[in-house]
């Protein structure tokens, strides 16, 4: 795979809104050997062409069509058969429960936990027995993520079936209902 031919695949590919792609579409384009096709992958990992993210997984760094949220982007291409939610500290966190800010995304799903270092910062994977059904009424769509956001009471409780620390936990006020006569 020549680098001309490859930044015109990724170009093509970012015109039609594609900034990430797997190890097998590039086999597809570049039928050239494993061999060839893996040190050819380094040399332009090295030179800053592509991204790689995880096992299979790389991305275009200068494709016009990042999103902003590139972190939580990537759940869904690193768990693409799975129910996934954005729960735990992350979730907590952005509810204004827990005044600390995580130094990872923590995301719970119904696939194998599993963390991902990437160049965009850490995602957590947490695994949960809860089918999607049962989850449907405690999670919100965010169109902007593409990904399902847990209530802040859904990520309490995920907080404590897996055994985190519920020590960061803003304590959250019930209404006085003595002073509201």
């Amino acid at each position: 795979m020549r680098l001309p031919e490859l930044i015109a695949t990724l170009d093509q590919w970012d015109r039609a809104g594609i900034w990430a792609f797997s190890s097998t579409a590039l086999k597809l384009l570049f039928p050239e050997s494993d061999r060839t096709r893996l040190k050819a992958l380094a040399a332009h990992q090295k030179t800053g062409v592509i991204t790689h993210i995880a096992r299979g997984l790389y991305i275009n760094p200068k494709a016009r069509s990042l999103p902003t949220d590139l972190l939580s982007q990537l759940v869904v291409f690193l768990r693409p058969w799975y129910f996934n939610y954005l729960s735990l500290e992350s979730a907590l966190s952005e509810a204004g429960w827990m005044s600390q800010i995580p130094s990872r995304l923590t995301v719970m799903t119904t696939g194998r936990s599993q963390v991902f270092d990437t160049p965009y910062g850490t995602i957590e994977f947490t695994h949960t027995a809860q089918a999607p059904e049962q989850l449907r009424a405690h999670v919100n769509w965010d169109a902007n993520r593409q990904l399902w956001i847990a209530t802040p009471e859904q990520a309490q409780r995920d907080l404590k079936r897996v055994g985190r620390n519920l020590d960061l936990l803003t304590p959250i006020l019930e209404p006085d209902h003595a002073n509201s006569k």
